[in-house]
């Protein structure tokens, strides 16, 4: 290996490792999602100037929309952590409420992909991304939307019959 190569993986191996310190076994699901967000962006500003709709005003309101898709995982994560601790204090079992966040952050990936794959559409007239896999992720997205009311109403009916 020459000089470089032990250099770069040196700088991987401690990028990984704090992503890993800082956001547990799954980092990479996050680094995933921060890949759709700047390729959505990117896809987007192209289908602007495709067809001749540029506008600083929309690019703006691009990146606030990525940022707060990033407070919604932030917030979802921290809900799930803040009642996981509120139910170790009172002695009830809230380890459930860590779903909050992982539905979240499947939600936002599936959205920022649907999101890439309209961008190409409209800038491939349709012809690259095949409409079995639109629909699929559609499909997806009611999936994991019917599961995460099913474990919010089963939660609620549990909390009901204790009381």
């Amino acid at each position: 290996m020459n000089i470089f190569e032990t250099k770069l993986n040196y700088v991987i191996s401690i990028i990984t490792g704090v992503l890993s310190a800082i956001l547990g076994d799954f980092w990479f699901l996050f680094v995933f999602l921060l890949g759709l967000n700047i390729i959505d962006y990117i896809t987007g500003i192209m289908k602007a100037r495709y067809l001749k709709r540029e506008s600083s005003k929309k690019a703006m309101k691009g990146f606030v929309k990525k940022f707060l898709i990033w407070c919604l995982v932030a917030m979802g994560f921290g809900l799930g952590i803040t009642f996981q601790k509120i139910g170790e204090v009172i002695g009830i079992n809230l380890h459930i409420m860590m779903a909050i966040g992982w539905f979240i952050l499947a939600h936002c990936i599936l959205n920022e992909i649907r999101s890439i794959l309209e961008n190409m559409v409209e800038l491939d007239k349709g012809h690259l991304v095949p409409n079995w896999l639109i629909k699929g992720l559609e499909v997806t997205n009611k999936i994991l939307d019917k599961k995460a009311n099913n474990i919010v109403d089963n939660m609620e009916n549990n909390f009901k019959n204790k009381t």
